[in-house]
């Protein structure tokens, strides 16, 4: 069984699927950071010098470990890979 075979699967228990729903954000957060990072060819070392912040502290972000980071962390993250923060709020899908 591949990985979306299992997601399928796992996404088909309610419980589940409103736990992945709620973490979403976050993963997708923590997901563009790392892609923008990676993209850059950097290490959390790398952008943890550029922010002042210790690389821990940029390992935990991306691993959200400890919660999202506040508005002023994301601008230091996003002016260290020289990338634009976007937060928008769109209008939920109806079924």
């Amino acid at each position: 069984m591949n990985y979306k075979t299992h997601k399928k699967e796992l996404l088909k228990d309610k419980a589940v699927k409103v736990a992945h729903e709620k973490l979403l954000p976050e993963y997708e957060l923590a997901r563009s950071i790392i892609n923008q990072r990676l993209k850059k060819k950097m290490t959390q070392q790398d952008v943890a010098k550029r922010t002042g912040m210790p690389q821990p502290t940029i390992a935990r972000i991306e691993g959200l470990t400890h919660g999202l980071p506040n508005l002023a962390t994301l601008k230091k993250i996003a002016k260290a890979l020289d990338a634009e923060l976007i937060i928008t709020l769109k209008a939920r899908k109806t079924a």
